[in-house]
């Protein structure tokens, strides 16, 4: 039965793989600061955390849900979400917070408050990853993401890591159906908010390392691969398309200066022949695997950009070429290279948005 609390407070969920005596203190805090309720997923946890969440059960307004068997952060907040859609729709959504002492009471609820003021946004509680005490690994992680998940989705988020966040219960059933079972769960939630046009707020938090962080399940290698591989299949496509592109050109250009044309005649139209091959291979790789989306006018809006590109390249070389009195292979290299990052930026923005 679901505490009469709810009703329009946030509740408290947090996802636990073998936590200590924190978490009951933790529970304890946040219940006493005035949380209406909590959730405790226990995901696989071992037999000697038993003690531990029976405590949670002994506490008032505390529910634990259990998996056999770990089965990721991901699929534990899904599970939580679960129940809080068929108990606690009279809520105006969760705040998910880490087991392992890095978030306060005060956080939470400060976090809380922000989701019952924005109730259709995504709260996320964000450290300060500038102070001496942070760990190297979670620095170097969350700067590298910082700035990748600026360049996928044009959004600032300066700790993209962060699981304290409040997730609004307008939004949940679309988070819930989102893929990932880790860690990477929580990138692919701040991916939909640009997909689904949902806002991002940020709440100042305190930055918390216990015993440098050794606590974390996170692994900054395998689940930073999970987290990136969006841009890596761009990469591939572009690479894949890129080599069809040269390849095209430098043949052309031979083929071309044979037939007696103009050397700068060859080199333009050598250009144009090329991006019209690889464009083709680009536009079909990006559309099935980068973007996954068969957006109206996706066909019409890539051959606009891809004229555009190939327009500027094509000058740009020949531009170049004349300059210079040759080196058009070298060239076509550096200002392909140029126009590498605005066109993945105008394929997510304008190409294949929904």
């Amino acid at each position: 039965m679901a505490d009469p609390r709810s009703c329009f407070s946030p509740v408290v969920l947090i996802p636990a793989l073998n936590p200590d005596g924190r978490l009951v203190r933790l529970a304890q805090d946040v219940l006493a600061a005035g949380a209406p309720h909590i959730i405790v997923v226990d995901d696989g946890s071992a037999k000697a955390c038993a003690p531990v969440f029976d405590e949670l059960e002994g506490l008032p307004a505390c529910t634990v849900l259990r998996h056999d068997e770990n089965r990721g952060k991901g699929r534990a907040l899904k599970t939580g979400m679960q129940y809080f859609l068929s108990d606690f729709r009279g809520s105006v959504g969760v705040i998910t917070a880490d087991c392992d002492g890095q978030h306060t009471a005060e956080d939470i609820m400060a976090v809380a408050e922000r989701l019952s003021v924005c109730p259709d946004a995504l709260i996320l509680g964000v450290r300060d990853f500038s102070k001496e005490n942070i760990p190297l690994r979670s620095r170097f992680g969350n700067f590298m993401t910082e700035r990748l998940f600026k360049l996928l989705t044009g959004i600032a988020v300066t700790d993209t890591q962060t699981g304290l966040r409040g997730i609004p219960a307008s939004r949940m059933e679309m988070f819930g159906a989102l893929k990932g079972e880790r860690f990477d769960y929580e990138l692919s939630m701040l991916l939909a908010c640009k997909q689904h046009s949902v806002a991002i707020e940020q709440v100042k938090i305190s930055t918390i390392y216990i015993n440098r962080n050794s606590g974390t399940h996170f692994n900054p290698f395998l689940d930073s691969i999970k987290v990136y591989i969006v841009l890596f299949k761009f990469i591939s496509t572009s690479l894949i398309s890129f080599l069809v592109d040269y390849g095209s050109f430098v043949f052309c250009t031979l083929l071309f200066t044979s037939w007696m044309w103009g050397d700068y005649a060859s080199v333009f139209w050598a250009g144009v022949v090329s991006r019209v091959l690889s464009s083709t291979v680009n536009y079909m790789l990006n559309r099935r695997a980068v973007f996954k989306n068969n957006a109206k006018f996706s066909t019409v809006r890539y051959y606009v950009l891809a004229a555009s590109l190939m327009l500027i390249s094509s000058v740009a070389v020949t531009a170049l070429d004349k300059l210079f009195g040759g080196g058009s292979q070298i060239f076509k290299i550096l200002v392909d290279s140029l126009l590498f990052l605005g066109s993945f930026t105008i394929q997510r923005e304008w190409v294949f948005s929904e």
